[in-house]
């Protein structure tokens, strides 16, 4: 009898829980938004998006979606149809993404617009208006991360095939090299500390040598300024110097073109003159009677009168 009484009471709950289940569906289904369809074309992965996940127009909830398959025009491609609210401005600048909903895992159906272009998206239930989806941040950063995986793989084995044996060796010795110039570099520096203590006091040398030699130009400045006045006169005499090398010119020609052709000229006439003196002289001292009586006139020659040959004497 205990027994019958539990088994009444199993069945009532389930028929009571049945219709509770069946009452749910019913006012889910009466009570799901009615509104304008729309396809969203995605050649992008869909993972996290359900049926009856919401829409949301810039953060605000406008539809939900209604299925998720693959178009049949293009398999490659995967349709997403959702159910939008009207009024809401859908137009050809309009452009969806997926968006995840907290760390559920789940993602919703983000729609935007570009506000390049305000012309709406003609939709109806027979052919409903196409909305592009954009790839959503996790695709592009697991994309962007895929090429750099891909990437370092290849610096990988570049730096593989770079650091053969060969170029080891060749690294192991620059590094020795480094390590012993190091070295050489801190007995340089050891060698040069002395004189880096003792720079202070060539710099003050130094200072004091160019004061000194700001002095000097000082008095060299005032020994010009003195100089100025014996400088014009020393020009002044040189130029009087000038004018008497002229003048010397001048005399130079006039000897060389005038005088000195003269003196040659009155110097031979005086040859001339003093050889006939001699031979005057000559002839005064031959026949001092000369002077008196004349020259005495030569013997006649053959064929004169009176000449006389040497063979009839």
């Amino acid at each position: 009898m205990e027994s019958r009484a539990h088994a009444i009471v199993a069945l009532a709950f389930l028929v009571l829980l049945g219709i509770g289940v069946v009452v749910a569906g019913l006012w889910m289904h009466h009570g799901r938004q009615t509104g304008l369809l729309y396809d969203v074309v995605s050649p992008y992965s869909v993972a996290g998006l359900q049926e009856q996940a919401p829409v949301r127009f810039k953060g605000v909830r406008v539809g939900e979606v209604r299925s998720i398959g693959l178009d049949p025009r293009n398999p490659r491609m995967i349709l997403v149809q959702i159910t939008v609210s009207e009024g809401t401005p859908i137009t050809r600048a309009t452009f969806a993404e997926l968006a995840p909903q907290g760390v559920t895992g789940l993602s919703y159906l983000s729609l935007s617009d570009a506000g390049t272009n305000f012309v709406p998206i003609p939709t109806s239930a027979g052919h409903p208006g196409q909305i592009p989806m954009h790839p959503s941040f996790i695709e592009v950063l697991s994309r962007t991360g895929e090429s750099l995986v891909h990437q370092s793989n290849e610096l990988a084995q570049r730096l593989n095939a770079t650091l053969d044996a060969g170029n080891r060796r060749h690294l192991a010795q620059a590094i020795r090299q480094l390590d012993t110039a190091s070295a050489q570099l801190v007995q340089l520096e050891t060698a040069l500390l002395p004189t880096v203590k003792a720079l202070p006091a060539v710099l003050a040398a130094t200072q004091s040598t160019m004061q000194e030699s700001q002095s000097m130009l000082k008095n060299l400045n005032q020994l010009t300024v003195s100089a100025a006045g014996p400088l014009r006169e020393v020009g002044i005499a040189a130029r009087s110097i000038q004018g008497l090398g002229s003048s010397g010119e001048k005399v130079t020609a006039t000897l060389n073109y005038s005088t000195l052709p003269q003196l040659e000229i009155l110097t031979r006439r005086l040859n001339s003159a003093t050889d006939a003196l001699e031979g005057l002289s000559r002839s005064l001292q031959r026949s001092p009677q000369s002077l008196l009586y004349g020259t005495k006139a030569p013997p006649p020659g053959p064929g004169e009168s009176g000449f006389h040959g040497g063979g009839g004497s």
